[in-house]
């Protein structure tokens, strides 16, 4: 079972929406605008994009927000929520700007583990690499994971049975 920490962590995560660095953004100085941002960076470029507009975010509903925070290009996309969580749970240094889903499973950063060996902080590889989910809590013969995905609607949890299809990879860093 996931620890309460980490559960903690992923909450501050949960319903941003999704966001990628393409286009203007991806050069920008600011990582709640590249789709790289910690949850408080989001959090605060939300209320100055707010104070700004002069809108009260704390008059609006959570869709409201997430409407809000889509139309100002604020979220994060999935590297940079598996390279703020993998941070927070092994207290690594990841920079989130320079990693992409391929980058954070491929040989220099990770391994590929037998998938009945999951455990928090591990990633599950999908898409040829272009999207990555990470691993919450292995439970029987299924994974919990948490991940940011368009076609999920942002930040949100999932499960998955285990299977040969799955490619799980450890952070290098985290063996133990």
């Amino acid at each position: 079972m996931a620890g309460t920490k980490l559960i903690s962590e992923i909450e501050k995560y949960l319903g941003l929406p999704y966001f990628i660095n393409v286009g203007k953004y991806k050069n920008s100085g600011e990582n709640a605008l590249v789709g790289k941002g910690s949850a408080k960076e989001i959090a605060l470029a939300t209320i100055e994009f707010a104070n700004k507009e002069n809108v009260k975010l704390i008059d609006l509903t959570a869709a409201q927000i997430y409407k809000f925070q889509k139309k100002h290009h604020l979220g994060i996309d999935c590297s940079g929520l598996a390279c703020h969580l993998s941070n927070y749970l092994f207290d690594l240094n990841l920079n989130p700007r320079r990693t992409s889903a391929d980058m954070l499973t491929s040989a220099p950063l990770s391994i590929k583990i037998n998938n009945q060996d999951a455990r928090p902080g591990d990633l599950i590889r999908q898409k040829n690499g272009h999207h990555v989910l990470f691993v919450v809590e292995k439970n029987n013969n299924h994974i919990i994971y948490v991940d940011s995905s368009e076609k999920g609607r942002g930040v949100r949890y999932g499960k998955i049975i285990i299977s040969p299809r799955i490619a799980l990879y450890r952070i290098k860093a985290t063996v133990r």
